[in-house]
């Protein structure tokens, strides 16, 4: 078996579909890679500012949405998924957070 690349349980898996490659090439959706590091960087930020902490697969997508909202005073609206909680324990000592 090949190791997963992420280090979110909800991630190791292929994500792409022929659907997700439709909304791609019809421009209906974006698709950005978010590295291990910018996500416990998420993880942080949000657990930080807003006292949520939220589960590692959502923490990507709040990566993501400070490095393309940088500097741009927007609003951004993100869905998370899951519960932070239950794994902080091991993320504390796993991810040195």
């Amino acid at each position: 078996p090949v190791e997963s690349p992420s280090i979110a349980a909800g991630l190791d898996y292929p994500g792409i579909s022929p659907q997700h490659a439709n909304l791609k090439d019809t421009g209906r959706a974006s698709y950005y890679p978010v590295t291990d590091a910018e996500a416990i960087e998420g993880y942080k930020l949000l657990s930080r500012l807003e006292g949520i902490i939220p589960a590692i697969e959502s923490s990507h997508a709040i990566a993501l949405a400070c490095r393309i909202l940088k500097g741009k005073g927007s609003l951004a609206i993100i869905n998370l998924s899951g519960r932070g909680d239950k794994d902080a324990e091991r993320d504390f000592e796993q991810f040195g957070i």
